[in-house]
């Protein structure tokens, strides 16, 4: 039996694997280092790893952070007007710009609203009407919204729009995965370097 072949597929399944394992998580909380407190402006841009999101609410916005009530989270992004719940309400919203991300190849993107209690949700929109809609069970949880990003990209738009479906919500987290994309020339040189690999483990065998 000729062993070469399988000594080449053990490496191929060590070096390929290793070439596209290049990816990097981000994490926006949108927090501040004063809860319960306005933020002074209705734009403000909360970055992670060097990567910027601008936050733009209708109002001032504001960062909520108390015990869960009705079994939801109440800690998040909300806006200062106009009652002392600081939520985002009907007829009120918070935009994100995520125009920072299309320049990264992005694989997961995740985000997570709070306060949403029974019988509540929200609702976050591209600029196209594409819509992913946030029920109690999501409450304070990370749901993909990665078909809506995708829809976003193609567009060119990278406006995010938070809403309430019914009640009132607040934005916690958004987290994005990307990953490297082998250059050709690169993936060239690896292939390159496999096939040399089975010429001299083949020539070893002969001897």
């Amino acid at each position: 039996m000729k062993l070469w072949p399988v000594l080449v597929l053990i490496a191929a399944c060590v070096i390929v694997p290793a070439a596209f394992a290049n990816s990097t998580t981000y994490t926006w909380n949108f927090n501040t280092t004063t809860p319960n407190a306005s933020l002074g402006t209705n734009s403000y841009t909360f970055v992670s790893g060097g990567i910027g999101i601008t936050a733009t609410g209708s109002t001032n916005l504001y960062y909520k952070q108390q015990g869960g009530i009705g079994g939801a989270s109440e800690t998040g992004l909300g806006l200062a007007c106009c009652n002392d719940d600081h939520e985002i309400e009907p007829g009120q919203a918070i935009v994100f710009n995520l125009s920072s991300l299309f320049s990264k190849n992005v694989t997961a993107i995740t985000l997570a609203l709070g306060s949403i209690q029974a019988g509540e949700s929200g609702v976050v929109c591209d600029a196209f009407k594409v819509c992913v809609t946030f029920n109690s069970s999501d409450d304070a949880k990370p749901v993909s919204i990665l078909a809506l990003y995708t829809d976003m990209r193609n567009h060119h738009s990278g406006l995010l729009t938070v809403t309430d479906g019914s009640g009132d919500v607040l934005v916690n987290q958004l987290q994005v995965t990307t990953s490297t994309v082998p250059e050709p020339s690169s993936l060239l040189l690896m292939g390159s370097g496999l096939v040399a690999m089975a010429g001299v483990v083949r020539r070893k065998l002969r001897l």
